[in-house]
């Protein structure tokens, strides 16, 4: 019997979330933030962490590159006062 994993949207979502944990969790209190605590903080198991970062350099390196991604695409922002949100906050921004 094969068991189907979860939709590629709930995967990219999960993924999502476990960056955005990840970088909170980063910034508060450094890189030796335990895996299943940032886990806990994004609402998955460590099971699905580990599926998508195997390791905590392949964590810390993906919430290191979609912050770059986050804040390049701010800066593009057609509201300046927004762009200055989402590279203070972190947050995504919202589509025009």
């Amino acid at each position: 019997m094969l068991i189907a994993g979860p939709a590629p949207a709930d995967a990219r979502r999960n993924r999502e979330r476990i960056l955005e944990a990840a970088r909170a969790a980063f910034a508060a209190e450094g890189l030796s933030v335990p895996l299943d605590e940032i886990a806990r903080r994004a609402g998955v198991g460590p099971g699905t962490l580990y599926r998508h970062f195997p390791t905590r350099e392949a964590l810390a390196e993906a919430s290191c590159t979609s912050l770059y991604a986050l804040r390049t695409r701010s800066a593009d922002q057609a509201d300046p006062q927004r762009a200055v949100a989402v590279l203070r906050d972190g947050q995504r921004a919202a589509p025009p």
